[in-house]
């Protein structure tokens, strides 16, 4: 070269950097291609299988069980964890539990809808908004599809519930999520403002977050009757069991023999059995088993599991207790309260409807185990509680429900007014 310059050629170093990230890139690449293939799918449903195999309590029938092995899914494209879901509902289903699902994991970076909804007499309405759409507005259709369409198809992510069941439960858990579902930034959704004929348009994007401003129970007082409403059973905070003791606490104070409290368990969100414990502890006299009857699997049958029993309270609720159910009271907190109340005669379970019904079994202990392709998780029970007492519904005309009473405090408030006085000639002519 001229001048005396010399080329310089890179060291090894840097050549080998260059190559580990050339040759990751390709690893990532083939990865993500192949843990949604045809292949990878099979893998996992088998995984799944044999997960459920080794654990579900339904399984300890041998015949069940091998039968169960047996059944098999042909995947032929490439799926999402959402269609995997899916696809495979029809062998989930033959468990005939409330629980086994496949489970698709939020991420911290997962948007979320500026929306919450719930549904009500078959249609999906806002109770909370954070953006144009007003609250009780009804949902009419999503990108185009009808919503009716939309819980059709995803609602089937809950293969062991009802047919109303799983609608309401991917209108609860599983709509904040759709973007993230259908893999989009944004909604064109379609619906009707409250009292309004008019059909509106509008795009939502996601956020980050869904900061919720109702509290997670409310309590009020009218005259010899407290209204205890549980809006979600959903522990988020330690403020939240603070404030659930210091209201129980104060009705437990203030309650006397000729005083009644209703606890209203509609359309609360699910959870655990940290508000049902909490609410029972308030109603015994002694240490009391949560459920009737809790049996397990070992091997090839179902064996007695011991129990941590529910202690009471330093004080108790005096006076009449009463529970008021719809249809929307399936989840396992449901009827961990009105299996126990039924169990020790603790209170008076009542519905407006005589269509409800409390199963004479549930499932408890989910078991959760990650599939190695898709990354989804395979949920389903390792534990059954056995009611040794079906409960008894008392069906009372006029106490349900319209959508204007859940979303607006006021009407709710007169809506309690009138309740009470319904459930009061309801406790004379018993």
């Amino acid at each position: 070269m001229d001048g005396g310059e010399c080329v310089k050629v890179p060291n090894f170093t840097v050549w080998f950097i260059i190559a580990i990230f050339f040759i990751g890139t390709i690893a990532i690449f083939v990865y993500e291609h192949f843990r949604f293939s045809p292949f990878a799918l099979q893998v996992d449903f088998e995984v799944a299988k044999e997960y459920i195999f080794d654990r579900h309590v339904n399984c300890y029938n041998p015949d069940f069980r091998n039968n169960f092995r047996l059944q098999q899914v042909s995947f032929k494209n490439r799926l999402t964890p959402y269609e995997f879901a899916l696809e495979i509902l029809k062998v989930l289903s033959q468990l005939k539990d409330d629980t086994t699902r496949i489970e698709v994991p939020v991420r911290k970076i997962d948007k979320v809808l500026p929306i919450r909804c719930k549904y009500i007499s078959g249609e999906v309405i806002v109770v909370e908004s954070l953006c144009e759409i007003p609250q009780g507005s009804k949902i009419l259709s999503i990108n185009g599809k009808p919503v009716e369409q939309v819980l059709e198809k995803y609602s089937k992510l809950y293969p062991n519930l009802s047919s109303f069941e799983a609608k309401y439960s991917f209108v609860d858990k599983q709509l904040p999520y759709y973007l993230k579902i259908i893999d989009a930034n944004s909604l064109h959704v379609v619906y009707q403002g409250p009292e309004s004929q008019a059909q509106r348009s509008t795009y939502i994007n996601g956020i980050d977050d869904f900061p919720t401003k109702k509290k997670i129970i409310d309590v009020q007082k009218f005259d010899n009757s407290f209204f205890v409403k549980i809006n979600s059973f959903k522990i988020s905070s330690k403020e939240d069991m603070a404030y659930i003791s210091e209201q129980f606490e104060r009705i437990a104070y203030e309650s006397t023999s000729t005083l009644q409290v209703v606890f209203d368990l509609r359309y609360a969100s699910d959870g655990d059995e940290t508000i049902p414990t909490a609410v029972l502890s308030y109603l015994i006299d002694k240490p009391t088993d949560l459920y009737p009857k809790l049996y397990v699997r070992y091997k090839d049958r179902l064996i007695p599991k011991s129990q941590i029993p529910v202690n009471p309270s330093e004080r108790k609720i005096n006076g009449d207790v009463y529970f008021l159910v719809d249809e929307t009271c399936f989840y396992r907190p449901h009827k961990v309260i009105l299996g126990f109340v039924s169990q020790y005669s603790l209170g008076t379970i009542v519905s407006s409807s005589d269509s409800f019904k409390i199963p004479g079994e549930f499932y408890i202990d989910e078991f959760w185990k990650i599939l190695p392709s898709t990354r989804s998780y395979i949920v389903f029970p390792t534990g059954k509680v056995i009611l040794e007492k079906i409960p008894d519904v008392s069906v009372k005309e006029g106490i349900d429900l319209d959508y204007g009473s859940i979303i607006n405090s006021k009407i709710y408030e007169k809506y309690l007014k009138e309740c009470v006085e319904k459930i009061n000639h309801f406790k004379n002519s018993m």
